[in-house]
């Protein structure tokens, strides 16, 4: 028996050598076969200019101080690739172990997630998977996944040690990118749902409760982290700037040029006229949009970055410079009050307009978390979250297939909270939708799988029952 054991063992080992071989060599392949992408956002993160949060420039000048400011970023990549790799076995492997999936249900896991690879080289406009990236989603992307991981296990397993992980890699992500901040809401609610009926009334709210203060403690290691790298490279102990703008450019999108009258601030007012100027020149204005919401969220995508980098990023700050702040810290701290002071003005007196914009941006997400944007796709979508639910709610009901429910649960969540909260501040573009959609498929082949294993088991115990009474 102990030799059997062994030999299954080392089976075991092998197998998951094979697999963390060729997630590296999958991996390995596109980062030497494409080399670095290089985005409109990649300059400002390899400056270490203060709109960026801390995580990634100090991950750029780390390897940059390493191999060298001009051969640095292949480096990266390569780094950045093998995280992915990693988080991808690390994921598969979890969940193969824990859900006892047979081999050819495991090869359609690593199958989904190189399908999310495939997807975003050759069939985004981008052109370039995220870990080839020299952007925040070079690493957020990877570690998203195995934070996903330890929540899902963290619920299914009661694993205190994996939720304490989760939050501890929550807290590198939310220094990485702010939209990484709705892992707060979701490790939350993954407790709040998830645990009841699992633990005693006592228990769960006492775990509730840590859970909670350890949510407010890594937002704090966050704050307090950013705010030493700001001291430490600009001498100001300050948030980054440029956090308001997301919302600035949504409110602007959906305003109207008699809205001046709203802004009391003679200097906000003054920036706004100017910045609606430069909306009228652009066509970025929710007036130039046709055909209703499809046509509402295309056209808001289509000028987005027009507003948010184009119009904006420059003309704010300098605005401030012309009033005397001279300093470039000062100028982008008031280019963010005067933002502020817009937002506060204008989406109070607008938010018919803002809804609009906001349902047919969730719409946009929901089907970019899942599938590529066209007709055929859009309908492939909605047919798939329609599978998704209709196979949560038989094992939600089915005792024995709860984890399998509550997994597929906090995969959901999550999906929801992110296109929520991502069309409420920005737009739903894939970039920022790519996070939940190999885990939406591998919930949902986990779901259908403990479900035909029932029916088989089933089956098997009735056979053998009637067998029993022939004989």
């Amino acid at each position: 028996m102990k030799k059997e054991t062994d030999k299954n063992n080392m089976i075991s080992t092998r197998t998951r050598i094979i697999e963390i071989s060729v997630c590296v060599l999958f991996y390995m392949f596109f980062c030497v076969a494409f080399g670095v992408y290089i985005g409109a956002d990649s300059k400002g993160y390899m400056e270490m200019i203060a709109a960026r949060e801390p995580v990634y420039p100090l991950l750029l000048a780390l390897f940059r101080m390493l191999f060298g400011k001009d051969s640095y970023l292949f480096p990266v990549i390569i780094f950045q690739n093998l995280i992915q790799a990693g988080a991808v076995f690390f994921c598969v492997d979890y969940l193969r172990t824990r859900f006892r999936l047979p081999e050819y249900i495991t090869i359609m896991m690593y199958a989904v997630n190189f399908g999310v690879a495939f997807l975003c080289q050759f069939a985004s406009e981008r052109g370039a998977i995220f870990s080839s990236n020299i952007m925040t989603e070079g690493i957020t992307v990877s570690l998203w996944l195995v934070f996903m991981t330890l929540v899902i296990k963290g619920i299914i397993d009661d694993n205190g040690k994996a939720l304490f992980l989760a939050l501890i890699l929550e807290t590198v992500l939310m220094d990485t990118r702010k939209q990484m901040a709705v892992g707060y809401i979701v490790i939350f609610f993954a407790v709040l749902i998830c645990r009841i009926g699992r633990d005693k009334p006592g228990r769960y709210f006492a775990k509730l409760g840590l859970v909670t203060a350890g949510i407010i403690l890594s937002v704090a290691t966050a704050v307090c982290g950013t705010r030493l790298y700001n001291l430490v490279l600009r001498g100001e102990f300050v948030q980054n700037v440029r956090d308001m703008n997301l919302v600035l450019t949504t409110s602007l999108y959906v305003a109207d040029k008699e809205d001046d009258r709203l802004i009391e601030d003679a200097d906000a007012r003054e920036l706004f006229q100017r910045t609606y100027e430069l909306l009228e020149e652009t066509e970025s204005n929710y007036r130039f949009a046709e055909g209703g919401l499809a046509g509402l969220e295309a056209h808001y995508e289509e000028h987005y970055d027009v507003i948010t980098i184009e119009i904006t990023k420059n003309l704010f700050e300098d605005f401030a410079r012309e009033k005397g702040f001279t300093d470039e810290l000062d100028a982008a701290i008031e280019a963010d009050r005067l933002s502020g002071v817009m937002v506060k003005s204008l989406l109070k007196d607008n938010l018919g307009t803002y809804a609009k914009v906001y349902i047919s941006s969730v719409i946009n997400g929901l089907v970019n978390t899942v599938a590529h944007r066209s007709r055929i796709l859009d309908l492939f979508a909605y047919c798939a979250y329609g599978i998704y639910i209709v196979l949560f709610i038989i094992c939600r009901f089915k005792k024995k297939k709860r984890d399998a429910a509550d997994a597929a649960l906090i995969v959901l969540g999550a999906l929801a909270v992110n296109v929520g909260v991502t069309a409420a501040l920005i737009f739903c573009q894939s970039r920022y939708m790519v996070y939940n959609m190999a885990l939406f498929y591998m919930a949902g082949i986990i779901m259908f799988y403990e479900i035909f294993l029932h029916h088989k088991t089933a089956e098997t115990s009735a056979l053998s029952a009637r067998e029993s009474v022939g004989e």
